[in-house]
């Protein structure tokens, strides 16, 4: 479930948009199959991953974005949080066209997944 809240940044902060995603999956893990306890299904994998993404206008065409490629993450099979500072400034070149570069480093890490990552991406809008 997405909510998009867009308004004229008029706020000290400013603060363009604020869009919040949770996502429940429920699945199963084939990297982690015990052929001993059941060899017919590997264990069910369960997750829950929060993204609550919030931007923030530095120009009319670029912005400050946490959480906007890597969210928080519960792994409820096995328990622990993975919690990620993660930071995009994006850049509209055109109408069409946005250039982004984004870094993520762990704050809390129960869960294992990734220390430190950067990224990059192109967008093209139609």
């Amino acid at each position: 479930m997405i909510w998009t809240l867009k308004h004229e940044v008029d706020t000290l902060l400013h603060v363009s948009d604020f869009s919040p995603l949770l996502r429940y999956m429920y699945s199963f893990d084939t990297s982690k199959n015990s052929f001993a306890v059941n060899p017919g299904q590997p264990p069910l994998a369960r997750y829950l991953s929060i993204f609550p993404t919030v931007g923030f206008e530095l120009t009319p065409k670029t912005m400050l974005r946490f959480w906007d490629e890597n969210g928080m993450a519960y792994n409820a099979a096995g328990g622990g949080w993975f919690v990620p500072l993660d930071a995009m400034v994006t850049h509209r070149l055109t109408n069409n066209l946005v250039l982004a570069v984004g870094a993520s480093k762990q704050l809390i890490q129960t869960y294992p997944q990734y220390n430190w990552t950067a990224y990059g991406k192109v967008s093209f809008n139609f």
